[in-house]
């Protein structure tokens, strides 16, 4: 038992780390040229569900193409959120009934549902380099 017990402990040491993947992410078809888009990507159904991002990035909306390239992120799966800011303030910007004023949108271009679509209409696998175009609408 006890040689058991060692010998997986040292596979735990010497188990080699999380591949590091590389996510690119495009925002085609922006009608504003102004401001920000702002990216959040999340790595559970439980920080979607808690608004608490794996990790944010940035695009500038005055580009051609607005680009973010997250690199270094764990082989895994993952879903995005984005809001093209074109106000410049930082959030997004929403109606006196809450309904949302700024364009946005979810990887896999996953529709709404009467707010965010589940983690699971969002998620796709990330190993090596990805790219993903989202639509804001």
């Amino acid at each position: 038992m006890k040689t058991l017990i060692a010998a997986l402990a040292l596979c735990a040491v010497i188990a080699p780390a999380a591949h590091a993947a590389d996510l690119t992410l495009t925002f085609p078809g922006l009608k504003a040229r102004t401001g920000t888009v702002l990216i959040a990507v999340y790595d559970s159904p439980e920080s979607w569900a808690s608004g608490k991002p794996t990790r944010a990035a940035t695009a500038s909306a005055a580009a051609d193409l607005p680009t973010a390239k997250l690199e270094g992120l764990p082989d895994g799966t993952y879903a995005v959120r984005a809001v093209h800011d074109v106000d410049g303030d930082g959030k997004m910007g929403r109606n006196p009934f809450g309904i949302p004023t700024e364009p946005y949108g979810f990887s896999n271009d996953a529709p709404p549902v009467m707010g965010p679509p589940a983690f699971e209409a969002a998620v796709f696998p990330l190993k090596g380099s990805v790219a993903q175009a989202i639509h804001l609408n």
